[in-house]
């Protein structure tokens, strides 16, 4: 496995490298989430609602993952920069020392076990709450059994699929895109292959419904994980033995990052639970609407996605190699790319948003609601952007509170009150016209913030 110096060579270039990949395994991801709604559209808009319910739970898990993964490649990203600086101050070529190579090999392990032992905890604890939970967020006991028929398998196997993605983000703190791009797709691809045949009862095999996605996605990523583990074992990117020595230290140096980080993604699913229960005021095929239409933003936004996976490897291994200048332009570039990437995508979707949320559910109720929401939402999808670029970019100089406080103050602070004060004068169409709102706001003061606090920490850097 190649691994890239991301401190040398052209800016686009370098974000391009790390991007293309992520961006294929991305868009192959979301898109057979789209497709599989597709598929269980077909048995009812009940599998759809009670789908659409189990949401803000996948996201929580996968938030907590997510920051586990972010803290893994803010201080790999770093370690590998400052080595890279060492390297060319001493004109020397030669390969990492054992001890630089054990540091980002210790860094690696520990945060799989982290990732791994957290997850198991946690899903079990999900899944002993399901029938309170869901009641709380106003789930027709109707519904309570098909969540439990998704959740029952996709618990246990979403601690298959956030381990893989620790493995990814290993592999991309190291400079290595490709790999870990093809590993997604081509599980994404396994995944579409296997929803069909469990959904609906294929060749022999029981209709399984929406017990047949959940078994679809733990089979692909159980694959995935398999092939990941042997490529980071083979890239000497974990250790060999002695798997827990200096476990502490990196995990106080992971988790520096990863508890701000994990918060700031954990604020999005409470804030979609209660944004999920004021639809569900409006009916079950709201609340389908709603579903459809958050997958189809996940498709129209997974570039900006793949962008803001790729910043932070970027950004901190220059700013650990001191290349404060190649910070300043790699950030302006993908502030750039989401403003322009926002608009191409937010016209189609202003004209074409019904016809596109058509193919997903055939009730015209739910196609309505979908429809709307994508007339409005997506006008502020280029600043979104922009604050998913920010965000990724504190976290990767190991400054994760600032991307902590713009979610609080996006999602708490403004989208909750002002959702639910639209909501009382507008109905559903308040809610979206908030979101909207509360994106392009603090896409504005994130792109303010990063850089007033970059030029302060240069200044610091070059004192």
């Amino acid at each position: 496995m190649s691994n890239h110096d991301l401190t040398q060579g052209p800016v686009s270039a370098s974000l391009a490298r790390l991007t293309a990949p992520m961006m294929v395994g991305v868009s192959s991801s979301i898109l057979v989430q789209v497709l599989e709604l597709g598929f269980i559209g077909q048995l009812s808009t009940a599998h759809v609602a009670a789908i659409t319910f189990t949401f803000p739970l996948v996201m929580v898990l996968t938030s907590i993952a997510l920051g586990i993964s972010i803290g893994t490649s803010s201080v790999i990203a770093r370690s590998v920069g400052n080595r890279q600086k060492n390297m060319a101050e001493s004109a020397e070529n030669s390969p990492l020392s054992a001890l630089q190579t054990d540091e980002v090999a210790m860094l690696g392990t520990h945060s799989l076990i982290l990732v791994f032992a957290s997850m198991l905890m946690i899903s079990f604890l999900c899944w002993l709450s399901i029938d309170p939970l869901f009641t709380a967020m106003g789930a027709e006991p109707e519904l309570l059994p098909l969540i439990h028929s998704y959740l029952d398998i996709y618990l246990p196997g979403s601690v298959l699929f956030t381990t893989t993605m620790i493995c990814g983000s290993i592999m991309r703190a190291n400079g290595s895109a490709n790999i870990p791009g093809a590993i997604m797709t081509i599980s994404a691809a396994f995944n579409l292959i296997l929803d069909p045949i469990f959904i609906f009862g294929w060749f022999g095999f029981p209709a399984m419904e929406l017990a047949g996605a959940a078994t679809a996605m733990t089979l692909s990523r159980l694959g995935a994980l398999i092939v990941s583990l042997w490529f980071i074992s083979q890239g000497d990117l974990v250790l060999s033995e002695s798997y827990f020595r200096g476990w502490v230290r990196s995990a106080k140096r992971i988790l520096h990052v990863g508890i701000p980080a994990t918060a700031t993604n954990l604020i999005g699913p409470v804030t979609a639970a209660y944004i999920t229960y004021l639809i569900a005021d409006y009916g079950e095929a709201a609340v389908a609407g709603f579903g459809v239409a958050n997958r189809i933003e996940a498709v129209a936004a997974m570039l900006m996605f793949a962008l803001s996976g790729s910043i932070g490897p970027f950004v901190g291994q220059n700013w650990g190699a001191h290349q404060v200048g190649r910070v300043r332009n790699g950030v302006r570039a993908s502030y750039l790319f989401s403003l322009g990437w926002g608009l191409i995508v937010a016209i189609p979707l202003f004209f074409f948003g019904e016809q596109v949320a058509s193919w997903i559910e055939a009730s015209p109720v739910v196609i309505e609601v979908a429809a709307i929401y994508l007339a409005i939402v997506p006008m502020s999808y280029g600043l979104w952007g922009v604050l998913m670029m920010s965000s990724a970019s504190f976290n990767a100089l190991g400054k994760p509170l600032p991307s902590t406080a713009l979610s609080f103050g996006r999602m708490i602070v403004v989208y909750v009150p002002l959702a639910t004060l639209l909501n009382e004068a507008l109905g559903y169409i308040g809610i979206f016209i908030a979101t909207a709102l509360s994106n392009a706001m603090f896409g504005i003061i994130s792109w303010r913030w990063f850089a007033m606090r970059l030029d302060l920490m240069a200044n610091q850097l070059s004192r």
